[in-house]
């Protein structure tokens, strides 16, 4: 089922008795798990409601389709001096939200970001963005990360899914 451009995968399950949870899983599909013998009319009202909530958090601003677009207006907005670099998701990050490889100028992102709302995921971004220029996390660095304004309510919200407060 398609609604709203979004892709919706239903998962019933008889484990779960009575409570139906929506997801964000990658860009364009929602994952809806519910009791098995939830009521057809129930599941579709929260399927709405659920997408319409889950489309604006996951808006990508107009003319950016893609990470490497958003990567690279944020470079822009915020680390100019930044050299190119590609970047991309990965499911090898199990402890850390990013990693940035230097010398190949290459920036990888922990998968679970796809889930978060679009500003934290911009934190990690301008984070590694700016190892590229400062490879340890000296006053240099943190000055150039505090250029974004949203980054004590981005550092709380991923300190709340585990990270430590050092990792940022």
């Amino acid at each position: 089922m398609i609604i709203d451009g979004f892709e919706i995968l239903l998962v019933r399950s008889k484990a779960r008795k009575r409570t139906i949870q929506a997801r964000l899983v990658g860009d364009r599909t929602v994952k809806v798990m519910a009791p098995f013998h939830s009521d057809e009319k129930f599941i579709e009202d929260f399927v709405i409601k659920s997408v319409k909530k889950l489309s604006s958090r996951s808006k990508i601003p107009e003319g950016v389709s893609s990470l490497t677009e958003r990567a690279g207006m944020l470079r822009k907005k915020f680390i100019p001096e930044a050299p190119a670099f590609s970047i991309g998701y990965s499911d090898s990050l199990r402890t850390t939200w990013g990693k940035c490889f230097i010398r190949d100028k290459n920036i990888i992102l922990n998968n679970k970001l796809k889930e978060y709302p679009l500003w934290v995921t911009d934190l990690v971004i301008i984070h590694e963005i700016a190892h590229l220029i400062y490879p340890n996390h000296g006053t240099c660095f943190r000055e150039l990360v505090s250029r974004y304004k949203l980054k004590e309510r981005a550092t709380g919200y991923l300190i709340a899914k585990g990270m430590k407060a050092s990792d940022l």
